[in-house]
């Protein structure tokens, strides 16, 4: 073993990485929780005498009992021993169902526990439970600037006196890795996590909610038989490392983990997320080995960029997750007919990746091929069907939520001598204005309603203008300040829109991404609003900043929006380098400007006469925390069921000529019987009537087909469990 730099009681705990190959993994666990002093920690001196809890979140989500994906049993056990001897008497294993409950049997928390082994009892007859983290839900108190905000937390995790997240050390084709900081999605209520955190609102955005206001206390990682290679989660591989790494904070407990298996720290978009979003964690009380597991083999990048852009569409994530799992079928059954078929197509040739390198070129063909495809129906939906766009779901970003009132303060007077410069430089009168200015667009567009100011004020809310803009697909705004009336005067908002101009979308336009802060002036015949970009989190915009006032004139009110804005072309108008061609760009900026807010002014008209303005689809609303969209697959099938049941009188029609039946005699010209679903034959007593022979064996053979498919249709959805109608297997209980 490597000469180890033990801490002394009175530094700050250690990261702790305890490894020897020839050494027990319960060893290596003792010196790891003793070197980062994990003893020393104030929960154990200041817990309550007889009812403090220990609850310890574990990896549990393996497909078959050898996978090396889940932690293990005999190094959670000693834990439990470790702890009882200590005098903690309430400990519990937890963990929370994820989205392969949507597609697979018995992935319930319980019954994946013992299915993988755990007794409730540990070889020295230490008693613990099995807890399921999306149960018994009490409010978590997250902010209203919270990515979770409004969403409640298993009573088992908030209350327990002591809080560890022990993982399993593991490769990801999407993530490059999956340590501490994936296992604490376990921690969130909703099982389908993929569809609510992942895509719906962000892995980084909620687990940085989670740390800030109910991290764990400690966080362990199982390296002792770690899982490697390009199979990832998926087809995982062991490697015979010997090594637990343990420490207060789960970012550097993981940050060390990454570069001990290789890899950049930040080459995980969620752990780089996650640094950005709380800070770089500090590595500098390190004791024990930091050297690289031998021939530790980390995914394919180009594997986990393509799986990255496959799992970005919810419907392509979820129609080819049990597609490409390695299952053990006896254990956890698919739920669907159709995925245990792809799955016994499929999965068998992706089993090793890193050794059959045809296999790995065909993933990721198909992986790009379905980001490809769902990109194209993003730019169709952008373009022809609005509506159809999923709204988004977005927190303000820490940086805009930081400002004080000096920042609003200063962004009033920046945006006023921008409006006196445009003011200056263009003294033409006409509905809409503009120059450039350091490459940004610097603009006011007015119109005026034959609508009296009171009654307009009070129809259209100046502080929600930046919602009521032309193709604004969600966000979050949050009042800061408020005035005597309740009027919001300071606030902050994110703010997503469609593509700018819209045809960009076909080009890999961004959407528009922006975290702003705003601030209010009421007076009795004007109102105005300003605001100023502080963080684009997708790069998309440098400058979208502007005012836009209300104000009386005459009988009716004029509406002007100034702006200064700057956004992303996509890499290919960048390599066309508009600004060689200055005529067609102002052509291009005019259009791109006048119809976006003439749009918007069309939108403020129909708030007038209370009429809809939003766009897009909402995400499902869970009823439970196991409730979850239907999947595509279930959705395919049904509608090819209907299809087949429009088309059968169509096709029964035109296939009566050559239509083979059976009869009482095995062929022709006999009594006709029907077929069931389960291949019985029936026949009717009566008269024998004669059939006209097949002359045509195209349409014989088409006949046959259709009837074919059709009985295979019904079979399907009377058995959608695949062994429903299989004779000779069992299924385990679901609990």
């Amino acid at each position: 073993m490597n000469e180890v730099t033990l801490p002394s009681s009175d530094q700050t705990p250690a990261l702790a990485v305890a490894e020897h190959g020839l050494t027990e993994p319960a060893v290596l666990l003792d010196q790891a929780l003793e070197w980062s002093g994990f003893w020393r920690l104030p929960m154990h001196s200041q817990r309550p005498t007889e009812d403090g809890r220990v609850l310890i979140l574990v990896d549990l989500h393996a497909f078959t009992p050898a996978q090396p994906v889940v932690t293990r049993i005999d190094l959670v056990e000693h834990l439990i021993d470790a702890l009882a001897d200590r005098g903690w008497q309430q400990i519990a294993i937890a963990s929370g169902p994820d989205s392969s409950i949507t597609w697979a049997e018995n992935r319930s928390v319980v019954v994946m526990a013992d299915l993988l082994g755990y007794r409730y009892e540990t070889a020295r007859g230490t008693f613990y439970d099995v807890l399921d983290l999306s149960e018994d839900l009490a409010d978590a108190g997250f902010p209203e600037t919270s990515a979770l905000a409004g969403s409640g937390l298993s009573r088992h995790w908030l209350d327990a006196d002591l809080r560890i997240v022990f993982a399993k050390c593991k490769t990801d084709q999407r993530e490059l890795f999956a340590l501490s900081a994936y296992c604490l999605l376990s921690v969130l209520p909703l099982a389908d996590k993929d569809y609510f955190y992942r895509q719906r609102i962000g892995l980084t955005e909620v687990l940085s909610a989670l740390l800030n206001l109910h991290p764990p206390h400690f966080a362990i990682i199982d390296a002792c038989g770690a899982a490697h290679g390009s199979g990832g989660r998926q087809f995982p591989k062991l490697i015979a490392t010997n090594a637990v790494i343990a420490g207060v904070d789960p970012l550097a407990v993981d940050c060390i983990t990454a570069l001990k298996m290789g890899a950049d720290p930040a080459a995980s978009p969620l752990l780089a997320g996650l640094m950005a979003a709380l800070a770089m964690p500090a590595l500098a009380n390190v004791a024990g080995s930091r050297a690289r597991f031998a021939d530790f083999l980390l995914p394919d990048p180009i594997l986990a960029e393509s799986t990255r852009a496959r799992d970005a569409s919810p419907v392509f994530a979820s129609l080819t997750a049990p597609w490409l799992q390695q299952v053990d079928e006896n254990l956890f059954p698919f739920k669907n007919l159709f995925d245990a078929k792809a799955n016994t197509l499929i999965a068998h040739h992706l089993a090793d990746l890193d050794r059959d390198p045809a296999a790995g070129y065909w993933l990721i063909s198909w992986n790009f091929f379905f980001s490809w495809l769902n990109q194209s129906l993003y730019a169709w939906q952008v373009s022809a069907d609005k509506d159809s766009v999923m709204r988004r779901v977005k927190a303000v970003s820490p940086e805009t939520l930081a400002c004080g009132p000096d920042d609003y303060a200063v962004m009033e007077r920046e945006l006023l001598d921008l409006e006196a410069w445009l003011n200056a430089a263009c003294t033409e009168e006409k509905p809409m204005r503009w120059r450039y200015l350091n490459r940004a667009v610097v603009f006011d567009y007015h119109h005026t309603y034959p609508v009296p100011f009171e009654d307009f004020v009070r129809r259209v809310d100046i502080s929600r203008t930046i919602q009521f803009m032309n193709d604004y697909i969600g966000g979050t705004v949050l009042p800061i300040e408020r005035d005597a009336d309740g009027r919001p005067v300071k606030q902050v908002e994110r703010n997503l829109y469609l593509p700018q101009p819209n045809y960009l979308v076909w080009s890999g336009g961004k959407e528009i991404d922006v975290s702003k802060i705003e601030s209010l002036v009421y007076a009795p015949e004007r109102q105005r609003m300003f605001w100023k970009t502080i963080k684009s989190e997708n790069q998309s915009a440098t400058y979208d900043d502007g005012i836009v006032t209300f104000e009386a004139v005459g009988d009716g009110t004029r509406v002007t929006i100034f702006g200064r804005q700057l956004f992303a072309l996509p890499p290919f108008w960048e390599l066309v380098q508009l600004d060689r061609y200055p005529q067609l760009k102002n052509i291009l900026v005019e259009d791109a400007y006048t119809t976006f807010f003439s749009r918007t002014f069309s939108n403020f008209e129909a708030l007038l006469e209370q009429r809809e303005i939003a766009i897009g689809r909402v995400w499902h609303k869970p009823k439970t925390t196991h409730d979850s969209p239907r999947r595509p697959i279930e959705t395919l099938l049904k509608l090819a069921g209907e299809l087949s049941e429009a088309a059968a009188p169509a096709i029964d029609g035109l296939l009566a000529s050559g239509e083979s039946v059976a009869t009482t005699a095995g062929g022709r010209g006999k009594v006709q019987g029907k077929t069931d679903s389960q291949g019985f034959t029936h026949f009717r007593a009566g008269a024998h009537e004669p059939e006209p022979a097949v002359n045509n064996p195209a349409t014989a053979w088409l006949s046959e087909f259709y009837q074919g498919y059709v009985q295979a249709l019904g079979r399907d959805f009377a058995n959608p469990h695949p062994y429903a109608a299989t004779a000779g297997k069992q299924q385990p209980p679901e609990g």
